[in-house]
């Protein structure tokens, strides 16, 4: 073998090595890009789910204000006729007083 040779040989093993390089570099980049998806996906999901929660969450409470609102109701009207009771208690009470005082 000439000089020649060698020279295109060591040109040729250059070429192959910065080809495998170049490989490895697309390689290690569809690698970081596909660990890129999945950790956004992962994310995404979790946000998702978590949003979810919250709603579920809020439906939950919405429900139980709901149910505290109607019970309040209930108690004020029971306030109310209470109150329309004593009324009506203090004045025949005073009717009565007012039977003996005269």
């Amino acid at each position: 073998m000439n000089e020649t040779h060698i020279d295109e040989l060591l040109q040729l093993e250059r070429q192959k090595l910065a080809i495998q390089f170049a490989a490895i570099e697309v390689a290690i980049d569809d690698k970081i890009k596909a660990s890129e998806h999945r950790v956004v996906q992962a994310v995404t999901n979790a946000i998702t789910s978590a949003v979810m929660d919250l709603k579920r969450d809020n439906l939950a409470l919405q429900a139980g204000l709901a149910e505290v609102r109607a019970e309040v109701a209930d108690v004020r009207a029971e306030v109310g006729d209470l109150r329309t009771e004593l009324k009506q208690d203090i004045l025949r009470l005073e009717q009565k007083l007012d039977n003996h005082v005269h």
